[in-house]
């Protein structure tokens, strides 16, 4: 017997589609290519460049759904929302010829809600095997949080992009969250200073946008350095991510405890690409699950997850009929 349909509330798709791509020595620099010829990239994936910051290393474009970090040698193309990141595909070929690329990793979290997505990881990654053979891979369980990834096996292919740490944070507290609104924003110059974001890695450059009503992005930049944010803090499927190429190897449990210390999430994953396997991190108040170590083109794939520890009952959340 069915009931009348329960409405779902308004929602925003946080878990992003990420892209990296290295080129091979004696190409063309990719900041070379110009604002226009990545604005043709980043429309092409249904998204939009808001502001750009830039440094003698790179070109970080802030965008409607999350950022893209273009540096000579290699870029990083983050999208959220109902974004198709795949279809960018066509239009970075035209900008750099399939000869050239090195190595591609495409990285797809699992959605709160995949329905609304116009495709899924198995079609992307398909999609991209046909162009340039790979493997897929899956961290984490099928019925669970999970990231799953495809990445080119080129023969003789460089070690990938510099080491990267990612913090992906589920069911933020909401407190929290709300700093990162746009009727908050207003009364503050900079929401990275008001939050504390900045004090996780000082000294960078940032650029921010707070949307409306909710909703943020940071990129920051310091040299060939750089950090973003990105915030979803509605009260359905609240989520967070920072991502960095800030030397973290040996030391990702004290970069990692404080951006989870300021979001305070119910729930988080760290994923680690370095050329050793990273050890166990320890985080007070979170109990490790899944684990996972694999390798990808020179480096080492870590991927940790973590969910808070019990701290004894709590009641029930009503829901909207």
């Amino acid at each position: 017997m069915m009931g009348p349909l329960m409405t779902t509330p308004t929602f925003f798709e946080g878990p992003e589609k990420k892209l990296a791509v290295v080129v091979a020595p004696g190409s063309p620099g990719l900041r070379s290519l110009g604002d226009v010829a990545w604005r043709t990239v980043v429309e092409a994936a249904g998204a939009k460049i808001l502001s750009v910051l830039r440094n003698e290393r790179c070109d970080a474009y802030l965008l409607s759904e999350s950022s893209l970090f273009v540096f000579d040698d290699w870029f990083l193309f983050i999208t959220c929302g109902e974004t198709a990141l795949v279809n960018a595909i066509p239009e970075i070929l035209r900008l750099v010829p399939e000869e050239s690329i090195a190595f591609l990793m495409y990285e797809r979290k699992s959605e709160h809600f995949p329905e609304r997505q116009l495709t899924t990881f198995s079609e992307d990654a398909q999609r991209l095997h046909a162009i340039l053979p790979g493997r897929a891979l899956r961290l984490g369980e099928e019925h669970g949080r999970y990231i799953q990834l495809f990445h080119t096996t080129q023969p003789n292919a460089p070690r990938s992009a510099v080491p990267t740490l990612e913090v992906l944070m589920y069911v933020i507290d909401e407190d929290v969250g709300a700093q990162f609104t746009h009727e908050r924003s207003v009364r503050s110059k900079s929401t990275a200073a008001q939050s504390g974001i900045e004090t996780i890695l000082p000294g960078f450059e940032t650029s921010e946008h707070v949307f409306e009503p909710c909703g943020y992005s940071c990129n920051a930049l310091k040299g060939d350095e750089y950090y973003t944010v990105h915030v979803t803090p509605g009260a359905t499927g609240s989520y967070v991510s920072f991502e960095t190429n800030h030397d973290f190897r040996g030391r990702a449990s004290r970069f990692a405890r404080p951006i989870v210390e300021l979001f305070r999430p119910r729930a988080f994953d760290v994923v680690t690409f370095a050329p050793e396997p990273e050890p166990q991190l320890r985080i007070p108040g979170y109990l490790l699950g899944d684990h996972v170590v694999d390798q990808l083109s020179g480096s080492q794939l870590s991927y940790f997850q973590y969910s808070a520890a019990p701290s004894g009952s709590r009641p029930a959340r009503e829901l909207k009929l």
